[in-house]
């Protein structure tokens, strides 16, 4: 009776602490990690995009010259957010701006 007992206690313990950590809310990109994985102003965007796909982000094209990028990526699962990263790119193709935005959760004030 007591493996069970135990065994049931622990995964108790283990639902309650995936709950636990799902429920914070993830921090933005600050300058110094984008920078680490090579993202910063006058990088090409191809390169870009390809090192933000690595990190699991999904970028969308806009513009007339398709100079602006909008780069999401969902994390969490309650609650879900969704962390952004924004650049424009100048008439050499490399990033002319770029932007983090806070994260956007579901279920936070």
């Amino acid at each position: 009776m007591q493996p069970i007992r135990f065994r049931r206690s622990v995964l108790k313990s283990l639902v309650l602490a995936v709950f636990i950590s799902g429920c914070s809310t993830p921090l933005k990109m600050s300058a110094e990690q984008l920078a680490s994985i090579g993202l910063s102003v006058g990088t090409s965007y191809w390169s870009a995009e390809q090192k933000l796909a690595s990190k699991g982000y999904q970028c969308f094209v806009s513009g007339a010259k398709r100079e602006n990028f909008d780069c999401t990526k969902e994390v969490g699962i309650f609650p879900s957010c969704i962390l952004r990263i924004e650049f424009k790119v100048d008439d050499s193709n490399a990033i002319s701006s770029l932007r983090v935005a806070e994260p956007a959760c579901i279920g936070t004030p």
